[in-house]
């Protein structure tokens, strides 16, 4: 009979649901835009900015806090243009 409430709360702890972070810092979506000489340039929300070339995928420069992701991931965009 003592063992109830303990069952009790059990089953309660477990049926409560937590907030798990799904969103890695790999799946951002840059924002993409020209610049005047036509350099394509992929900005990220953690100030990072990394510009390639016109037409091949080929990096000119990376501006702020990078990481390689940000570079892998404007270069997969950019492939795709």
């Amino acid at each position: 009979m003592k063992s109830i409430p303990l069952v009790l709360l059990l089953l309660a702890a477990a049926c409560t649901q937590t907030e798990t972070t799904t969103t890695r810092p790999m799946d951002e979506v840059p924002v993409q835009s020209r610049l005047a000489n036509g350099d394509r340039e992929y900005r990220f929300a953690n100030g990072c900015a990394v510009v390639l070339e016109p037409v091949q995928a080929v990096l000119r420069a990376e501006i702020g806090p990078c990481e390689l992701y940000h570079r892998d991931i404007a270069l997969l965009y950019a492939s795709g243009d």
